[in-house]
């Protein structure tokens, strides 16, 4: 049985194939790093203990339902979400266009128009007669895409999709986590302010007891007045504190997507300062799977192997099927004369396009394809050295902060001690001016110290939440094993 012009076409244009994908050798440079791999440092493997990953709302270990109410109006309301879910939305839109490729094209149209002929330009008939010209036609293309071009196009932007998904995840998790650094920034504003308070009390009581030695003749007015000055002072600082409060519960309202007189409504935030610091087991081998941030770079490097898929098949022929249908009648008939097995006009066949010579043009997008997959890749490794980087910061400050606080009220509870012996003795007559004010100074420096200390304590565990992934269910992984690319 002889074959067909159209398959012996085709058969002539794969055997052209071989010359025509030439990509001069054009290959990736970059390798996935494996996470295993990765060598986790000391301070991570000496904090690992039987702990569970942290719960997506992990700051309710904090027992604050104020912060869980600021979080909650967070995620429904902030721009971020909104701009992260728009984001998601057109990923679907594009990958809906990438896919509507893969399927046949249908097309159909109609014409239908009442025309005079002139008399003179054209022979009786049509000419001087008005008459129906109408015609309707249907037409059929369908990519038969032989080397997988239209697939692995879909398939990139269906990648995409998995990777705005990840993002939105990313943006949710450190939206929560600026709402909870910030409102560890308030509570702190307000325990310095309450050192600032109790300093000014203890300073307008060593006022009183000058001026009722002033009045008994046991105290000069150089030491009164040395007394008042850093009153005034102290309630500068007060002062300065209470600004800082207002600007904190501004900046929280904006964040919860909120104006500013939604701040003025915040209560005092009360957290507990017993935070866990112990880490999963597995957390290496985990890292990878939790962190929204590490996921979406993979998913990326996923879409970037399927563009250079794309890109290397465009150096092959392009075959499509196409078929058209149509009715159609000019100048003679009624209105429905195009009705008729006479008016129909059909084709059917096959469209090759072969690439011979462009100049460069196919090994150029070849090329970017293919650069662009190294910069994915690079990214990826990137965020994950990042991602062990950021557990393991926190970790260190964690376990120094622990040491740092004890140290600190251990420090505290001298300085509480000394000014208190010191006030009782000036009171009697035992002791100086100078000595209340040395313990009082180094009073006031242990009670900051401490409310910074536990601050930062509270900050640290909060970013470590955070670089572990937070406990988010991110979009799946993608499949292990994407390697350096080879054509």
């Amino acid at each position: 049985m002889p074959k067909s012009p159209c398959l012996s076409l085709t058969l002539a244009c794969t055997l052209l194939l071989s010359a025509c994908a030439n990509t001069d050798g054009i290959a990736s440079r970059s390798t996935v790093l494996d996470a295993r791999t990765v060598a986790a440092g000391g301070a991570i493997q000496a904090a690992l203990a039987d702990a569970s990953w942290p719960q997506e709302r992990w700051w309710t270990r904090w027992s604050d339902p104020q912060l869980d109410q600021l979080i909650s109006l967070a995620v429904a309301g902030s721009p971020q979400m909104g701009l992260a879910q728009a984001r998601i939305d057109q990923a679907e839109a594009l990958a809906r266009i990438a896919g509507a490729v893969r399927d046949p094209t249908i097309s159909a149209g109609g014409e239908f128009s009442r025309r005079r002929f002139s008399a003179y330009a054209n022979p009786n008939p049509p000419g001087g007669s008005t008459v129906w010209n109408n015609a309707v036609d249907v037409g059929l293309l369908y990519e038969l895409d032989l080397w997988g071009k239209n697939r692995a196009t879909h398939e990139g932007a269906l990648d995409t999709v998995q990777a705005a998904t990840a993002d939105a995840r990313e943006a949710q998790l450190l939206l929560e986590a600026s709402v909870v650094r910030m409102y560890v920034t308030l509570s702190l504003q307000y325990d310095l302010r309450d050192v600032e308070v109790q300093t000014l009390e203890r300073e307008l009581r060593i006022v009183d007891i000058l001026e009722r030695r002033g009045k008994a003749g046991l105290a000069g007015r150089l030491e009164i007045s040395e007394a008042h000055t850093p009153v005034a002072a102290t309630r500068a600082q007060i002062a300065q504190y209470e600004r800082q409060i207002a600007l904190g519960r501004n900046q929280l309202a904006v964040l919860t997507g909120q104006g500013p007189g939604a701040g003025e409504r915040l209560a005092r935030p009360s957290l507990r300062l017993d935070v866990p610091i112990a880490l999963p087991a597995t957390l290496p081998a985990e890292l990878v799977g939790h962190r929204p941030d590490v996921v979406a770079q993979r998913w990326r490097v996923e879409a970037a192997a399927k563009a250079i898929k794309v890109a290397h098949a465009d150096f092959y022929p392009n075959i499509d099927l196409i078929a058209t249908a149509s009715l159609a009648s000019a100048a003679f008939g009624g209105f429905f004369t195009f009705v008729n097995s006479s008016a129909a006009d059909h084709s059917f066949g096959v469209a090759i396009s072969l690439p011979i010579f462009d100049g460069g043009l196919r090994k150029g997008r070849y090329g970017v394809a293919v650069a662009d997959y190294d910069q994915a890749v690079d990214l990826y490794n990137q965020t994950v050295l990042a991602a062990f980087q950021g557990v393991a910061d926190q970790v260190v400050s964690l376990r120094s902060l622990e040491t740092q606080q004890r140290d600190v009220e251990n420090s505290l509870q001298s300085a509480r001690e000394a000014f208190d012996y010191a006030e009782k003795g000036y009171r009697i007559g035992m002791t100086d001016y100078l000595n209340v004010l040395a313990t009082q100074t180094e009073l006031l420096r242990a009670q900051q110290s401490l409310a910074l200390t536990r601050a930062a304590r509270l900050d640290a565990w909060a970013q470590l939440m955070t670089a572990l992934g937070g406990g988010m269910q991110t979009a799946s992984a993608p499949p292990e094993g994407v390697t350096r690319h080879a054509p």
